[in-house]
């Protein structure tokens, strides 16, 4: 018997719900092996890194080791408020 024959008559046993879930897993299987397509993203749009530069929130500084609980006294907010010089 082939692989084909086995799985149709084992198929055959099986109620009708689990029967589509074999063919499911089948065609899932099917759409792993063919070669994934590329989506490229739009030129026009800007990069999520570009995003964040362009909104001010990449940077860096030099800081000692304790930045997490001392961030208040390195970092200049003012301009967050409106009153940059």
């Amino acid at each position: 018997m082939t692989l084909a024959e086995t799985i149709y008559q084992k198929s055959l046993e099986l109620p009708d719900d689990k029967a589509i879930e074999v063919i499911d897993f089948i065609d899932f299987i099917k759409s792993r092996s063919q070669p994934a397509t590329v989506v490229q993203p739009i030129s026009s749009t800007p990069s999520l890194y570009q995003a964040f530069s362009d909104a001010g929130l990449i940077g860096c500084i030099e800081t000692d080791e304790q930045l997490a609980t001392t961030y208040k006294e390195k970092l200049d907010f003012s301009f967050k408020h409106g009153s940059h010089t």
